[in-house]
């Protein structure tokens, strides 16, 4: 029970809670490529008795193997959305900033792309752009409902 993530299925809908971390280097911010062709902030699932700043710190290290010693919290996204005509989700998304200024190495399905690039990415959800263009140290909470 202890490595199970903390998502739920009621009827036709799933809840899911969440973490994304925006790793911020010196050449921009850290980005994995899904193989449909978008862009997307590196996280995953909390796990139960997993608080979500650990989720953020574990996913990190999952993903790209860095060992953050602090995160920050930028912002919680409540995102409702479906999937197809009858798969319905309900997530709630803790979003955190790291600032990695060394090099890093990546694989070949992560990309980092700076403040300029990042208005031409396909980056989902799109509201992360208007999260990395915001004020550090402002605590930001979205509502983002897609109508089923």
């Amino acid at each position: 029970m202890k490595d199970t993530d903390l998502t739920i299925e009621l009827g036709d809908t799933k809840l899911n809670i969440r973490v994304a971390v925006l790793i911020k280097t010196k050449n921009g911010y850290v980005f994995e490529k899904n193989p449909e062709g978008f862009y997307f902030v590196i996280g995953g699932r909390v796990k139960i008795n997993e608080s979500s700043e650990q989720a953020a710190k574990r996913e990190v290290f999952e993903e790209v193997g860095i060992n953050l010693e602090k995160v920050k919290m930028r912002a919680v996204i409540e995102n409702f959305f479906s999937v197809g005509s009858d798969k319905y989700f309900h997530e709630i998304c803790f979003v955190y900033l790291a600032e990695e200024l060394h090099e890093l190495n990546l694989g070949s399905n992560f990309k980092e792309f700076n403040d300029m690039e990042i208005d031409d990415v396909d980056l989902r959800p799109e509201i992360m752009k208007e999260i990395i263009r915001g004020d550090d140290n402002e605590l930001i909470h979205v509502i983002y409902k897609n109508n089923r």
